[in-house]
């Protein structure tokens, strides 16, 4: 395929490539509720923000599905970014946590932040899912490299168990 244009610049016969090998979704991450309306529209799925406590989630999330259905379209993701800590124990998690919520984290309402111990973190994962949530995307809380490594193990078990219930 190759394009041409006389327009500011002047371009002839130039080809575009490389076009992807499978069809591209796209997604639009939105909180007001227009820009969530023209998520749906426009878009293939739509991203929620980080900082979203559980009852603006379920907000947004109702916006958003009540919006895809009055375009008659069905959404191919409804995600939402989850900053977490997986503990090795509900007490590792919560000293973890609390620190983090203690310096400030992002500007953040605490209660959008995960933690807990594997059994937590998959039962809050799990709250999401009725509210029409069907991807959580995750960021660590903590910046200590061995934290983040131990968390992201055990955020390994947390997937296991999400995806055999």
């Amino acid at each position: 395929e190759t394009v041409s244009s006389q327009g500011r610049f002047v371009v002839e016969h130039a080809k575009v490539a490389l076009r992807p090998a499978e069809p591209v979704e796209y997604w639009i991450g939105a909180s007001a509720r227009p820009s969530i309306d023209r998520a749906a529209r426009i878009a293939d799925g739509w991203l929620a923000s980080p900082g979203l406590t559980f009852e603006k989630a379920r907000e947004q999330a109702g916006w958003y599905l009540d919006s895809c259905a009055k375009y008659g379209k069905r959404p191919s993701a409804v995600a939402i970014r989850r900053d977490v800590y997986v503990g090795e124990s509900s007490a590792d998690a919560d000293t973890v946590g609390r620190a983090i919520v203690k310096a400030g984290y992002r500007g953040f309402d605490p209660a959008a932040l995960v933690w807990g111990s594997v059994a937590d973190v998959v039962e809050k994962f799990r709250a999401l899912e009725p509210l029409g949530y069907t991807d959580i995307i995750v960021r660590h809380l903590t910046a200590s490299p061995p934290k983040v490594l131990a968390s992201l193990s055990r955020l390994a078990e947390v997937r296991k168990a999400l995806h055999t219930a």
